[in-house]
């Protein structure tokens, strides 16, 4: 995807740096001399991040800032400021502000590149994120998805379902529901943070349904854990008659009154170790199978991983 980036910096020679050191890329960059001239161009052209000057003339670029961060369409803008000075307070003082990053001249380009990647992932990431968990959505999961395929990076691909959910709002209401999501997802944030090198991410495709990517090899230990973190910590949501018994009286989707076990959790696994996943489609339908035939399995109890072993 093409991304715009506005140079605001009434320095010539720093605007040529900085457009050949992302010519080729997928980096389009606008410059702008002043901060009023940044203005306009912002309000006219919203680009998707802004490398801004702090000593421009006129209109300098704290003022820019300040104006973009009341400026409803640019608030969300990423911005990275672009300085000399390399105090702590300096710093302190521009994040205070509103910017999303600081770099000092003069800078690595390959540092630059990464900053500029960055604040980029983390905008759109929190653009699409979701409202209860702050989790990625939609758009960040696929593009995400895409990013491992086309990097060629092995993927394991975990929609992460909560069975029984529906029951359990409907009984315990739509506050304590939003509990249990909540903690869901500060659960798949612990056993994240318990793999540090299978480059795991975590998205919220919305209500109960949750994926996780990761690197090959140490997949299923990762499905293990979550599904034995979530039978561990489930029962401290529910009363302490259903939690003995092990199951809750709800409305059923025909209306009438009938048992639900005790929320678990449905695992399915898809992988590129067994089948070509070549496109973000096949991937969830592929997760979407395997979710499915667990959510059919008679007699199941307490939550359960399954991982795609077909070949193509």
């Amino acid at each position: 995807m093409n991304r715009t980036l506005l140079v605001a910096d009434d320095d010539k020679q720093f605007q040529g740096l900085v457009g050949s050191i992302f010519r080729g890329t997928r980096w389009s960059v606008k410059t702008a001399g002043d901060g009023s001239s940044a203005m306009e161009s912002l309000m006219n052209f919203p680009p998707d991040l802004v490398l801004l000057d702090l000593n421009m003339p006129g209109v300098d670029g704290r003022e820019v800032l300040a104006r973009m961060r009341h400026t409803p369409r640019l608030e969300m803008v990423p911005v990275i400021i672009v300085s000399g000075e390399d105090s702590p307070e300096a710093r302190s003082a521009e994040f205070e502000r509103g910017a999303d990053d600081y770099i000092c001249k003069p800078f690595d380009p390959v540092d630059l590149r990464s900053r500029v990647e960055s604040a980029d992932r983390r905008a759109r990431r929190m653009l699409g994120a979701n409202p209860l968990t702050l989790l990625p959505g939609g758009p960040a999961i696929e593009e995400e998805a895409w990013r491992r395929i086309k990097d060629g990076t092995p993927l394991a691909y975990f929609h992460i379902d909560i069975d029984n959910f529906k029951a359990y709002n409907d009984a315990y209401g739509h506050l304590r529901g939003d509990d249990v999501i909540r903690e869901t997802a500060a659960l798949l944030g612990r056993v994240q943070a318990d793999f540090p090198e299978e480059n795991v991410f975590l998205g919220h495709i919305g209500g109960d349904d949750f994926v996780l990517m990761s690197s090959l090899g140490r997949d299923e230990r990762i499905a293990a854990a979550v599904a034995q973190r979530f039978d561990a910590a489930v029962g401290a949501f529910y009363g302490p008659q259903d939690r003995t018994r092990g199951f809750i009286l709800s409305t059923d989707r025909q209306g009438g009154v009938r048992e639900f076990p005790l929320m678990s959790l449905s695992i399915a696994m898809a992988a590129s170790d067994r089948r070509e996943l070549e496109h973000y489609a096949r991937i969830a339908d592929i997760a979407g199978e395997i979710k499915s035939y667990l959510k059919k399995l008679p007699g199941r109890t307490g939550s359960m991983y399954l991982k795609d072993r077909r070949r193509d």
